[in-house]
């Protein structure tokens, strides 16, 4: 049995919301550079995970622009391309709020923030991964074949199957 969202919050079309919540994301993104209170060194620990956080947003912040572009497009190929960074990011940043916390000193409101956005991450990865199923079925759909009646190895040209 498959389950999967149809609409994001019960409301809005999948679409819609992985437009919005990629533009929630980039703005999320864009406004913890600033926030950020590490400064980076070359010859420490702390500089280095301080490079290495920074890519690792660099890498989110490109993702969340494919989501963006995949939201008009409807290419799945761009959506699996978000869903990879924003997991590596999701299975990397809780290592580097400990990092903030042990090593930065980061205050309780960071702290918040953050889990916050770890737990609206989860919810927004699902939705796009709901997403990305609906622009894979629907290449399918305007192709004129479904993904269970198309024989294996098989290429569809002027409606015969080769």
């Amino acid at each position: 049995m498959k389950c999967r969202l149809r609409k994001c919050c019960w409301v809005i079309s999948l679409r819609v919301g992985c437009m919005i919540s990629a533009l929630l994301l980039i703005f999320f993104e864009l406004m913890a550079v600033p926030l950020r209170n590490a400064k980076p060194c070359c010859d420490s620990l702390e500089g280095v995970l301080a490079v290495v956080n920074r890519v690792l947003e660099i890498v989110n912040f490109v993702g969340c622009l494919m989501l963006f572009v995949a939201s008009f497009v409807k290419t799945s190929v761009l959506v699996s391309l978000f869903l990879a960074t924003s997991l590596l990011h999701s299975l990397l940043y809780p290592a580097f709020l400990v990092a903030e916390v042990v090593i930065w000193n980061a205050d309780i409101v960071y702290i918040s923030m953050s889990v916050l956005g770890i737990v609206l991450g989860i919810y927004i990865w699902i939705v796009a991964l709901a997403f990305y199923f609906e622009c894979r079925d629907n290449v399918f759909k305007d192709d004129g074949t479904s993904p269970d009646r198309r024989k294996k190895g098989s290429i569809k040209i002027n409606s015969l199957d080769v």
